[in-house]
């Protein structure tokens, strides 16, 4: 087992960057806006459009429990998931589902970023451990399951 309890957002920014490049196949994240991952920060945003570019069968799945600030303050996510969006999914995250507060990021069933908490720092890295990550990917996959709607890349208007 390779799990590492984190405690100081320095080394949470640090797993999330690293997580995301030793991506290969599949990320999936659950969180409350992503912005404590700092997805749409310039190198983030790199890594995940290269994770993309890299294969076509690539699958990036975010479920959100409120995709406002997605789609309000994150544009370069907003172009991945335009130019991406077969293997870009975001979705909104059921409603009877709020009352969780963690915070979920997997890579490839085998690495994953948990924070316990999702206003805290307190998280737990996990790499190179399927048995350690299990768990998540079976809790993301029931909380995708219970998702509502899919953010589209349109803007509506005249």
């Amino acid at each position: 087992m390779n799990a590492k309890l984190i405690t100081s957002w320095t080394e949470h920014d640090e797993a999330v960057k690293n997580i995301l490049e030793m991506a290969i196949r599949k990320i999936c994240i659950f969180d409350e806006d992503l912005a404590k991952l700092k997805l749409e920060e310039k190198g983030n945003a790199e890594l995940l459009q290269r994770f993309l570019a890299t294969n076509r069968k690539n699958s990036l799945q975010i479920v959100l429990k409120n995709t406002d600030p997605l789609q309000r303050n994150s544009p370069r996510l907003m172009a991945l998931l335009r130019q991406y969006t077969p293997a870009m999914q975001v979705v909104e995250c059921s409603p009877g589902l709020e009352n969780l507060n963690d915070s979920l990021f997997i890579a490839d069933d085998c690495h994953a970023l948990i924070r316990f908490h999702k206003d805290n720092v307190r998280c737990k890295s996990v790499i190179d451990d399927a048995r350690e990550c299990t768990p998540y990917v079976k809790r993301f996959e029931e909380i995708l399951k219970a998702g509502e709607a899919t953010v589209g890349i349109t803007t509506l208007g005249l």
